[in-house]
């Protein structure tokens, strides 16, 4: 991907992420400022309330009657008032009007406040305090009488309305904001999930252009190839074994079979992806392959498999370039290990060998057709391997081995 998109990719993400904490941030401060303002208006609605119920009162001088402070709560249900009452001091009476959670006003508050300010009560929020009283008609100018301890419970709901308020709005605010965050997650994952389609369908491209013009190559090289190598044997066999000429014979037939070597991995990279797929023997196919290269340099290590559905073919020279590839990696004096296991509905052939391992970084790239990290080799064994892997809908991998060494897992499902 360039660098261009993959900014702008990372930086709509960022944005993203930016947008979603300022938002909880503003729904949370907000939250918090309607606490703050809740706090003041509950004082401010008990201050006014309270003081209501005084000027109530100064308009009805004498003893009041329950029906009368019944009548205060009445007119002022909308407002919180749920509960009132008085405690006269002589004699000691209470008058009240309203369910309380507190109880009723204590003796010691006739003549004096007490505690400041309003204070909660489960959920409603209680003032006490005292209220000049006329102990009898007509009450003109000053109160005549010592004041009387009243208590006034409220429900704040005014207050309760704007906290409600604030902490709904922190809820959509939070769903919102999950919901940008996992849609940002979503098209984040989905331009990745594309940016590597276009890398893989770009690589398809590549390599089918790159097999197209390897068999034609192939097969324009393949015949004037067998000639040179056909004449090199004639005249190696018409040369006596200790002339130079003989020597010089054997290396063009030597080099000839290379170049023939060459010719079948690229026209096997290039052959169209047809396979004939029957019940094969795993077992004798990974023999036969290790026979091909060289039974000495391996170590079976392997439980016999039932028949496979495989191409035969196919996998007998995917194996064939992997034992290839172990045996040149391992020392002479250390065998490779090859398994052959049935593991989670595939069939699993392992190649162990004994070599420096995968340096960090190329556990794909040594599959990309003629990478190769030897002075000899044309790259393309590792690459024809996984070719036959993924025409059969398998995998082939490679890790190293924490004893030492690489490990190659070619592995092909039963469909």
């Amino acid at each position: 991907m360039k660098p261009r998109a993959r900014f702008a990719r990372w930086g709509w993400l960022a944005t993203t992420f930016a947008l979603v904490i300022a938002l909880l941030a503003t729904a949370w401060a907000s939250q918090r400022g309607a606490e703050r303002a809740s706090d003041t208006l509950v004082r401010g609605q008990s201050d006014v309330l309270m003081e209501a119920f005084r000027e109530y009162m100064r308009a009805r001088p004498g003893i009041p009657a329950a029906a009368t402070l019944d009548s205060f709560v009445t007119e002022r249900v909308d407002a919180g008032v749920r509960y009132v009452a008085l405690r006269l001091p002589s004699p000691d009476t209470v008058i009240e009007a309203g369910v309380s959670v507190g109880g009723a006003p204590s003796r010691e508050g006739g003549g004096r406040r007490g505690p400041p300010g309003p204070r909660f009560v489960g959920d409603r929020v209680r003032m006490e305090g005292p209220i000049p009283f006329c102990a009898s008609p007509p009450c003109t100018g000053r109160p005549t009488g010592p004041p009387v301890s009243a208590v006034l419970e409220l429900e704040p709901v005014v207050a309760e309305a704007l906290t409600a308020g604030a902490r709904r709005t922190l809820f959509v605010a939070s769903i919102v904001a999950a919901a940008l965050l996992a849609a940002a997650l979503m098209f984040w994952r989905l331009s990745v999930l594309r940016e590597r389609e276009q890398s893989r369908v770009e690589q398809e491209r590549r390599l089918a252009s790159l097999g197209e013009m390897s068999a034609v190559l192939a097969h324009e090289i393949r015949n004037p190839l067998a000639s040179l190598k056909g004449n090199a044997q004639l005249l190696a066999e018409r040369l006596a074994g200790d002339e130079p000429d003989h020597r010089k014979a054997e290396r063009i037939v030597s080099e000839a079979k290379r170049l023939e070597s060459l010719i079948t991995d690229l026209l096997e990279f290039a052959r169209p992806g047809t396979l004939d797929r029957v019940p094969a023997d795993p077992n004798a196919l990974l023999r036969a392959a290790i026979d091909e290269v060289g039974a000495e340099a391996f170590v079976l290590r392997f439980a016999e498999a039932a028949p496979w559905p495989m191409d035969a073919a196919h996998v007998l020279r995917a194996l064939t370039n992997l034992l290839r590839n172990a045996r040149q990696a391992s020392p002479p004096d250390r065998p490779s290990e090859v398994g052959l296991a049935v593991r989670d509905g595939a069939l699993v052939f392992t190649v162990h060998d004994f070599g420096p391992g995968i340096a960090a970084g190329d556990e794909s790239r040594i599959f990309e057709p003629f990478y190769t990290t030897r002075t000899t080799g044309t790259g393309l064994g590792l690459a024809v391997a996984r070719r036959i892997a993924e025409l059969h809908d398998g995998t082939v991998t490679a890790s190293n081995h924490p004893e030492g060494g690489a490990v190659f897992e070619l592995a092909i499902p039963k469909r």
